[in-house]
């Protein structure tokens, strides 16, 4: 289907399309596919069934906003996560220097075994792939240093892998929360980063299920709507609150939500008053 036929078939669903030339070049360097995404909540069945048609008044332009807040949703995560990583990569690294030494992830006692070597095979060739010139080889890179080559993804999975719990809740309790709960946290994070490395749609997306909500959050969060952005959200503004406190990060949040106001938040599991709670302030 040429894109000229996709914009017929847009008009043909009641799509109105003020500017055809914006929409067959949207249509073209976006596509049609991904841009289905951001035009779904604008759709409805009709009351005798058949096939989704937009509503009344839906149009192009109305897409463009939701394809543009959310990339703009996706940047602020992005740079909020890329903090959050660059912490827990510290903490992991430094706790597990005074457990074990300069090397202690060649140490496999200081790990759960079954994975143990698959794992450090991989963060090797990362290091490979990433070390500098002037860094260390492999043999004789510290811990330090290797960390650095770890992905979210890497990290989640190392820190989970450390045998003693005792370690795995002197991290955790940097962040106020217990190892299973920040277990739970750097999961759902690393799949968030994922998202936003591949310039997924995030808005509205269904995520991971599984997320813990530490207890000191629970009044914050949506328990109805565990599959929804805002959850993590929250608590990404708690962890920033922590790390970064100077970045001020809920307000650029609250900043972007009242720069695209007609977004439906409710999608993203935002609860009713949620700008008057305390972790937004």
């Amino acid at each position: 289907m040429s894109v000229h036929d996709q914009l017929n078939r847009l008009t043909d669903m009641g799509l109105i399309i003020p500017d055809c030339e914006l929409a067959v070049h949207s249509l073209r360097h976006i596509g049609y596919h991904r841009l289905s995404g951001y035009w779904r909540p604008l759709q409805a069945q009709p009351a005798g069934g058949g096939d989704y048609a937009f509503r009344e008044g839906a149009g192009f332009d109305d897409i463009i906003a939701y394809y543009d807040f959310d990339g703009h949703l996706r940047s602020a995560v992005a740079e909020s996560l890329g903090k959050i990583e660059v912490s827990a990569r510290a903490l992991w690294a430094g706790h597990l220097a005074d457990e074990g030494g300069d090397q202690a992830h060649l140490r496999p006692e200081l790990f759960t075994a079954p994975d143990y070597q698959e794992k450090l095979d991989e963060l090797k060739r990362s290091y490979q792939r990433n070390v500098e010139p002037t860094g260390s080889s492999w043999q004789d890179a510290a811990i330090w240093e290797t960390t650095e080559a770890m992905s979210f993804g890497q990290l989640s999975k190392w820190y989970n892998a450390i045998s003693a719990r005792r370690t795995r809740n002197a991290i955790a309790r940097h962040y106020r929360m217990n190892h299973i709960v920040l277990s739970s946290i750097l999961f759902n994070m690393a799949h968030l980063r994922n998202i936003c490395a591949h310039h997924g749609r995030l808005w509205n997306r269904n995520l991971y299920t599984g997320l813990r909500i530490p207890n000191a959050l629970a009044a914050y969060c949506n328990l109805a709507a565990k599959e929804g952005i805002y959850n993590r959200l929250v608590i990404i503004a708690y962890l920033m609150d922590i790390i970064a406190p100077r970045d001020r990060w809920p307000s650029k949040l609250q900043a972007l939500l009242d720069e695209y106001p007609a977004i439906p938040k409710d999608r993203m599991g935002f609860p009713h008053g949620w700008e008057k709670m305390a972790v937004w302030q």
